[in-house]
């Protein structure tokens, strides 16, 4: 660790700042992972599920528009 902060020091500031920033970057990512995952999981756990009764009632529909006619001008 020693070595890092000697090298850190010899850095101008502009690439010191850059540094900081780099590891901010990587604390935030660190940080939003887990709880983008949770996010994920929570809309996955929303998501509709259709049985075959429902399945039924858009076949019947399906059904019902090919027998449709077009109205002629």
């Amino acid at each position: 660790m020693s070595e890092l902060i000697l090298k850190y020091n010899l850095l101008n500031t502009a690439a010191q700042q850059q540094v900081q920033d780099f590891i901010d970057f990587l604390l935030t990512k660190n940080k939003q992972q887990p709880k983008n995952q949770q996010n994920y999981k929570q809309k996955i756990l929303q998501v509709s599920v259709w049985d075959d009764a429902d399945l039924q009632y858009l076949e019947a529909a399906q059904k019902t528009m090919t027998q449709w006619t077009m109205q002629e001008w």
